[in-house]
């Protein structure tokens, strides 16, 4: 499938081979006696804030048990999961890298959850086009599309009139020269980070409404010095399983400590396909 030109993913950065053979071994460093969500919380969550970000996100999206929740950018699945856990809904989650989607479908099997997340290797533009949900997510993805107001809508189409729509992203403060590697990109050369008021503006453009959008850089560096994610710890981490994953989660906590990185939160409901504002 050809990916949206929007979206703009490095091999390098996501190219981590054998992650399955590394999960299961980390996993058994810490006596887990089965695989369950919970034992996997410290290494399927890509993204700053573990499961507690999964749960401010959720918060704001007022889940029930029958809803169904779209997860762009699912990665390997840890949100995912975490939240059809937690609310008792089903989740779908689309990304395009085939090599996370075999690891979120491979440990959803594991984990007993398969009647209740599923994923799918696919472009969200491309993604199931009559299938609508009542609700969706992101979790540190915008930050290797380009054409952001595209993509956003590209989700918008996938969502009901009317639902709840979340975001955990990146967003960079100043011009500051960013150290690479970062999660998201080894050089820079895939990485595409704007200012918050540049990102709430794609959002609301695609056709949402805002109804919270809040700075959670203070929280998220209090997570990183809690939680000792910058650096080597006995416990597995997901820095355990990326490519020179320390380097790249420790460049991403110096940003944020030195404010040249930020990470907003955002609630967002859909706009009814009259009121969206047209795709540039």
């Amino acid at each position: 499938m050809k990916p949206n030109e929007s979206i703009s993913k490095g091999s390098e950065t996501y190219g981590e081979k054998e992650l399955i053979s590394t999960i299961d071994r980390l996993v058994s460093k810490v006596g887990a006696p089965g695989m369950t969500s919970e034992t996997l919380r410290s290494l399927d969550q890509f993204h700053a804030g573990g499961a507690e970000a999964v749960t401010r996100v959720q918060d704001t999206l007022a889940l029930s048990t029958w809803d169904a929740v779209l997860d762009v950018g699912s990665g390997f699945g840890g949100p995912a999961r975490q939240i059809a856990v937690s609310s008792g809904c089903r989740v779908v989650g689309v990304d395009i890298t085939p090599a996370y989607v075999d690891v979120a479908i491979e440990l959803t099997q594991r984990c007993g959850l398969s009647d209740r997340v599923r994923f799918v290797l696919a472009d969200i533009a491309e993604f199931e086009p009559g299938v609508r949900f009542d609700a969706g997510f992101t979790m540190h993805v915008q930050m290797n599309v380009e054409a952001k107001r595209s993509w956003f809508g590209d989700i918008a189409r996938r969502l009901k009139p009317g639902a709840r729509f979340a975001v955990w992203e990146v967003c960079r403060r100043s011009d500051a020269e960013l150290s690479w590697p970062l999660p998201w990109s080894m050089d820079g050369s895939d990485s595409h980070v704007v200012t918050p008021g540049e990102l709430s503006d794609a959002i609301c453009g695609a056709g949402f409404e805002m109804t919270e959008w809040v700075d959670e850089t203070q929280w998220v560096n209090t997570w990183f010095e809690s939680t000792d994610a910058a650096g080597p710890a006995a416990d597995p981490t997901l820095p355990m399983i990326l490519d020179d994953g320390f380097t790249r989660v420790l460049n991403f906590a110096g940003a944020l400590s030195d404010g040249t990185l930020e990470v907003w939160r955002g609630a967002f409901v859909r706009s009814s396909p009259e009121s969206a504002m047209p795709l540039s």
